[in-house]
């Protein structure tokens, strides 16, 4: 593939471009799971990954719904199973897609906000 068109295939991953949608779920131990689905992006991830490009996915966590996220993993999967939390303590939880040439970050898609992202911890 020549640079130019690595180069704009590139370009054209953005977090405009790039429809991520974050949504959580109880696991039958109690924990809280965190998947990031790529929508109507999953071909253009891919041909990013075909490209040589490493793609990640961030997971952030926080007690309050509008401020204070921490980053609680990067992964190369897109699911995070959060089995840490204080009993009773609402949790809220955002994710984003970041893709690497190599070590370098080169594109990060906008912090989305998990779909019934409040979860309460019951362990």
């Amino acid at each position: 593939m020549l640079l130019n068109q690595k180069v704009i295939q590139l370009s054209s991953l953005s977090s405009k471009t790039v429809k991520v949608k974050a949504a959580t779920s109880k696991t039958s131990q109690g924990n809280i799971k965190v998947s990031l689905a790529t929508k109507n992006s999953a071909v253009l991830l891919r041909d990013v990954k075909d490209m040589g490009y490493t793609v990640k996915y961030q997971f952030y966590r926080s007690t309050k719904k509008n401020s204070g996220y921490k980053a609680a993993k990067i992964k190369v999967s897109n699911t995070y199973v959060n089995t840490k939390g204080a009993k009773g303590n609402k949790y809220y939880y955002k994710a984003r897609v970041l893709v690497y040439d190599r070590t370098k970050l080169v594109v990060r898609t906008a912090l989305k906000q998990c779909s019934y992202g409040a979860r309460t911890w019951s362990k």
